[in-house]
C-alpha cells in the first residue's frame, strides 16, 4: 500500500534538508517494515510517500513521525484510483494545490484536465503542469533540474491573456524573472478576480 503523507513543516526544513530528512524518516520507520519515498519540503509542509503492508501499519508509522517531524495535515492513499473529475473541477481544484504548494498533486489534477483539452489552452495547461513539476523538483532540491523544466515551461506560456482566470501575461513575467536570475522559487498562480480584467 502507497499513501501520501503530508505534515506541518514545524521544524523549518528546507528542500535543502529534504536529503538528510529522507534518511532520518526512514530510520522513524525502518523497524516497522515501512519504507519512505520522494520527500518533499515546502514552505509549511513535509510531505512524501510510504509504502507499507497494512493500513495498521501507517497509522503506527504516522504517529512516529508526528513526533519527528510535525503535526499531521493530510493522509491519502495512492493506490485507489481518485474520484472523476470533469475538466472544470480538475483546473480548480489544480489551481488551488498548485497555490498551497501541493505541487505532486497540482500536476496530477491538471493533467486530468490536459486530457481533454485542445488548442491553446492544452498548451497552456502543458506550461502549468511543467511548472508544478519544476517546483516538485525544487521541493527535493534539485535546482538544476527545476530550472531546465521552467524553461520549458516558459516556452509554451503566452505572453498576455487570461486563461482559467490566470493572468498569463503576470505568470510569464514570473517565470521569466526565474529564468534570468537563475533562481527557482515557490510561488502562486497569480489569479484574475471576477471583474478585473488583464491589460
Amino acid at each position: 500500500m502507497r499513501f501520501l503523507v503530508r505534515l506541518k513543516n514545524d521544524r523549518s526544513f528546507s528542500p535543502k534538508d529534504s536529503k538528510r530528512l529522507t534518511l532520518e524518516v526512514y530510520e522513524v520507520v525502518r523497524d516497522l517494515g515501512v519504507d519512505v519515498g520522494n520527500l518533499r519540503v515546502s514552505s509549511w509542509a513535509v510531505e512524501f510517500d510510504l509504502l507499507v503492508d497494512s493500513k495498521r501499519t501507517v497509522d503506527r508509522a504516522v504517529s512516529f513521525l508526528v513526533k519527528q517531524v510535525g503535526g499531521l495535515i493530510t493522509i491519502r492513499e495512492l493506490d485507489r484510483s481518485s474520484r472523476q473529475q470533469n475538466s472544470d473541477e480538475a483546473i480548480r481544484v489544480g489551481i488551488s494545490l498548485f497555490n498551497e504548494e501541493r505541487y505532486w498533486e497540482s500536476h496530477e489534477s491538471f493533467e486530468s484536465a490536459w486530457l481533454t483539452a485542445a488548442g491553446s489552452a492544452r498548451e497552456v495547461l502543458q506550461a502549468i503542469i511543467l511548472l508544478a513539476a519544476a517546483l516538485v523538483h525544487l521541493q527535493k532540491d534539485e535546482f538544476d533540474i527545476a530550472l531546465s523544466i521552467t524553461r520549458r515551461a516558459d516556452a509554451k506560456l503566452p505572453n498576455c491573456g487570461v486563461l482559467f482566470q490566470i493572468d498569463l501575461e503576470q505568470l510569464k513575467g514570473m517565470v521569466s524573472r526565474i529564468l534570468v536570475e537563475g533562481r527557482p522559487i515557490f510561488f502562486k498562480l497569480p489569479m484574475i478576480k471576477a471583474g478585473q480584467t488583464c491589460t
